[in-house]
């Protein structure tokens, strides 16, 4: 039987995407395991992976990387940019050894790898073993021209990134924050959003959804917006308070996931046709979704667009601003300050989006029928099988 190995980071907006081409693998009889910084055996466990090599001291995912803390990392420039420069040189560099002994004790015939995961790519190059990117962003397909506060930090740190691995004798290629394969990089989603792949080596195979998409219901009733700025970076008050007085100025049904702020909420008393959820089941929640106001992280615009749902979308780090400007040239989704909006272009702004003509909405069925006929858990699944052959 032929193994497989997949190296992610701890994080759910990492793990997630590659559920799907994992079990594909699985369903082809490939024994497969997980490799983590972090100890997320549970969460695995929950879909069927049973297998996950973490360190022996390693616990749950830091709580530094979500919430508040995390809010006031991205809040601060120099904070962040050392933040950046701690997951891609530092982190990678402590994790090789650990992570090369699991190749050695579980041999796969091949590996693949968060193309955040540095060490990944490190430690199977140094044991031998053929190994594929799976990206869990679109950074493989940012064009060289644009710029952005993440590609001037990346740009900075291209030194350091290459001695991470001159130090082990090897070469590598970077996109953004992606260290992209000799052997293929999938990126999951389809040209109708990014255009063509700029190289051969890119693979655009189509969305990876963590769980079956449901079927989109129609809407019924009044219009309802749902709103998510992900599983780790949810604090954000602010912005929650500007969206709970949108349900009653252009009365809509409002579905919030806010994290732990989700309680808060609750003490406070909701305002009729306000609901909030600490983490949404958000495939579910977008299935009978209108409007879509995200922060644009690469999982949420997926799953946006696979769903077929016109975003209103509000960067705050990172990626973000590339996936904003992919939705935006895609015609799918519209930019928003949100941060300091007034209830009034807020309001607007949604209004627009849920016009049944809205040209944000045409762009977002088409897109959501051209990602139903490609599968991106297919598609990676087979880029890693033809390096296991």
């Amino acid at each position: 039987m032929k193994r497989a190995l997949v190296v992610t980071l701890p994080e759910r907006g990492h793990y997630h995407p590659l559920l799907a081409p994992a079990r594909a693998l699985m369903a082809r009889g490939i024994e497969l395991a997980f490799a983590c910084g972090a100890d997320i055996r549970d969460e695995l466990a929950a879909v069927g992976i049973s297998r996950c090599f973490v360190p022996p001291s390693a616990g749950p995912p830091a709580p530094a990387l979500r919430g508040a803390e995390l809010s006031r990392i991205i809040a601060d420039a120099a904070t962040l940019r050392g933040w950046i420069e701690a997951l891609l040189v530092e982190r990678p560099l402590r994790a090789v050894a650990h992570l090369r002994a699991v190749v050695r004790d579980f041999r796969p015939d091949a590996i693949a790898i968060d193309t955040m995961a540095y060490e990944g790519a490190i430690a199977a190059e140094l044991e031998g073993v053929p190994w594929v990117g799976w990206s869990t962003s679109l950074n493989p397909v940012v064009p060289a021209s644009w710029d952005s506060d993440l590609l001037q930090t990346t740009r900075a740190l291209e030194p350091q990134r290459r001695a991470l691995f001159t130090a082990h004798g090897l070469a590598a290629r970077f996109r953004v924050s992606d260290v992209l394969s000799p052997r293929g990089t999938a990126v999951f989603t389809t040209p109708d959003v990014v255009g063509e792949a700029p190289e051969p080596s890119v693979h655009l195979v189509g969305p990876s959804l963590h769980a079956p998409q449901p079927p989109r219901r129609s809407r019924q009733g009044r219009p309802r917006v749902y709103a998510s700025f992900g599983s780790q970076a949810w604090y954000q008050p602010a912005r929650f308070d500007r969206l709970l007085a949108l349900s009653a100025r252009i009365g809509c049904e409002l579905h919030l996931s806010a994290g732990e702020l989700a309680e808060e909420y609750a003490r406070r008393g909701l305002p009729a046709g306000v609901t909030v959820d600490r983490y949404a089941d958000q495939l579910s929640a977008l299935a009978g979704a209108d409007v879509f106001v995200t922060h644009g992280g690469a999982n949420s615009v997926m799953e946006g667009l696979a769903l077929g749902v016109p975003m209103l979308v509000a960067p705050l780090c990172n990626d973000q601003p590339h996936n904003l400007r992919f939705v935006e040239r895609a015609g799918a989704g519209r930019c928003f300050e949100l941060d300091r909006a007034s209830p009034e272009a807020l309001a607007t702004q949604v209004e627009i989006l849920l016009a049944e003509a809205a040209p944000e909405r045409l762009a977002a069925a088409r897109i959501a029928r051209a990602y139903r006929d490609a599968s991106g858990a297919e598609g990676a699944a087979r880029l890693l099988e033809r390096s296991c052959a």
